[in-house]
């Protein structure tokens, strides 16, 4: 069962991570921008230390790394079988076929709430969860849309 997730503190509380979004195979940022995408998804629960924080939205996979927006990181939901990923699709935008499809062993899908859109800002640290920002952001320090 899927707990409510925190209330954001934006913009009391810094944004000082953000979490990185493969776009190469489909444009997954966008898609959390414009509110299609409204679960991310991962193979493990890698974003649980993330899980009731504001965190920034890191476009990969597209060139240079980007910070093009800030969610909150609700609790996991854990899909268990094929038919019930495919079941949620229209919150996760994840297809069958891809590299983010689903695979035996299941999938955490991490609901994204106060989704903030930003100037795109180049990020230079590296991670492959995660990325350290620059600077640390109140999402009203960043031009939103």
């Amino acid at each position: 069962m899927m707990t409510p997730p925190k209330k954001a503190r934006f913009p009391r509380d810094k944004v000082t991570r953000g979490i990185n979004i493969n776009d190469k195979a489909q444009p997954f940022t966008d898609q959390i921008l414009s509110g299609q995408k409204t679960i991310e998804t991962r193979r493990t629960n890698s974003l649980r230390p993330y899980i009731g924080q504001g965190v920034g939205i890191i476009r990969t996979g597209r060139g240079q790394a980007l910070l093009v927006g800030f969610a909150v990181i609700g609790e996991p939901i854990f899909y268990r079988t094929k038919a019930e990923f495919s079941a949620d699709f229209k919150r996760h935008r994840v297809g069958d076929k891809g590299p983010f499809r689903f695979k035996r062993g299941g999938k955490f899908g991490y609901p994204l709430t106060s989704v903030t859109r930003c100037d795109p800002t180049p990020v230079k640290s590296r991670g492959i969860v995660a990325r350290k920002l620059s600077q640390s952001f109140s999402v009203l320090d960043k031009k939103t849309s």
